[in-house]
């Protein structure tokens, strides 16, 4: 067994990642709306995929078990912070991305929209879980003000981004400390058998789209993770990115978001 990996910071720094024993996992963590930063600096996104992470990587219970101790870890560190939790926009978010490997099988736990993509001995592949895409209408509502060549094309989305954060654990899940982040939880146990390779990323490593109505083109990401790796995947994402600063053909809310990904091959 081989295992890779890459961090690359964009315009954020609200990834993090778990690589211990037979447990991985990939956290993409999202600051409150009004911008929370501890005495350190350190954004309420970051805090909260690091508190996730290091509840994961205890190792010795269920994923299940680990995610709701997790999300109350979460509820806990936002009401020492004095967060008033009841307004849904000042809560400090994570997705999570987590893969157990066993004798000749594997536990995975996913929320939110970090994939954890499995590759086959013959080239095909698929989701471990086919998740919800929470951002594709606004990403639509984007692309139509970039075809008008807006500038700061975000600018224009920001109420459709504000009634989104406030549908968390309603619509799309999230570790929020809240309780309703269980219906959004997904696990699973499943065989290795004729796997090659298991990729766990933040979206930030999701090749960017011209037509967000589409879905992502996992044929390409994966085309290109089998030529170089997740490095040659990278640059291909970052390339795209810098040909694209006013995300007109590629509507993304950052320029570079965070990308944060392991690859473990077998």
């Amino acid at each position: 067994m081989k295992v890779d990996f890459i961090v690359d910071e964009g315009v954020s720094r609200e990834d993090s990642y778990l690589i211990k024993d037979n447990i991985f996992g990939v956290f993409d963590g999202a600051n409150s709306h009004n911008r929370f930063a501890d005495s350190a600096g350190k954004t309420g996104g970051l805090i909260a995929s690091q508190l996730v992470r290091d509840v994961f990587a205890r190792n010795n219970r269920p994923l299940k078990e680990l995610a709701i101790e997790a999300n109350n870890k979460l509820r806990e560190a936002m009401l020492a912070a004095n967060i008033d939790m009841g307004n849904k926009l000042n809560l400090w978010l994570s997705t999570a991305s987590v893969v157990r490997l066993k004798e000749g099988r594997f536990e995975w736990l996913q929320i939110s929209d970090s994939p954890i993509l499995l590759i086959y001995d013959d080239g095909s592949f698929r989701l471990a879980y086919d998740f919800y895409e929470h951002d594709q209408p606004i990403l639509m509502k984007m692309k139509g003000f970039a075809m008008q060549k807006k500038e700061n094309v975000q600018e224009y989305v920001r109420a459709p981004l504000t009634k989104l954060r406030a549908s968390v654990n309603i619509v799309f899940g999230d570790f929020s400390g809240e309780k309703g982040f269980i219906d959004f939880l997904h696990t699973g146990e499943e065989k290795l058998q004729k796997i090659r390779h298991m990729v766990i990323f933040s979206d930030g490593l999701q090749i960017p789209r011209e037509e967000p109505s589409k879905e992502y083109d996992y044929a390409t990401f994966v085309k290109i993770f089998l030529e170089g790796g997740l490095e040659k995947v990278k640059n291909h994402v970052r390339d795209m990115e810098s040909n694209d600063p006013k995300c007109w053909k590629y509507p993304r809310y950052k320029i570079y978001d965070d990308i944060t990904a392991i690859a473990i091959s077998f």
